[in-house]
């Protein structure tokens, strides 16, 4: 408590305000969830299969395939980025262990 205590205002304002949207969201969702019907009509769900388009349904399909892909990619660049990134982390470590420290 001390720490928060220590916080400039502006930030002890926002932080309240962020946890007073958090509670907010939180109770108009239950309320929200409390107000739904509980079972949804089973002819929506029927009509909704007639209409789905295989053709739509396929494309669509693919372009997740190639999302998937692209987003596998971006992993590994990342996973390397990061290597390299510990890589230099250690090199400097290893050249300021041999230096001289200003303490």
């Amino acid at each position: 408590m001390d720490q928060v205590a220590d916080l400039p205002p502006l930030a002890i304002v926002t932080f309240g305000a962020v946890l007073a949207v958090i509670f907010g969201v939180r109770y108009l969702g239950l309320a929200q969830g409390g107000s739904s019907r509980t079972n949804p009509p089973t002819g929506a769900a029927q009509v909704a299969a007639v209409i789905v388009d295989p053709k739509a349904l396929n494309e669509a399909a693919a372009e997740v395939s190639g999302l998937s892909v692209a987003v596998h990619s971006l992993t590994e660049q990342v996973k390397r980025t990061a290597d390299e990134i510990d890589a230099l982390r250690e090199e400097m470590r290893v050249q300021g262990a041999g230096g001289v420290r200003n303490s």
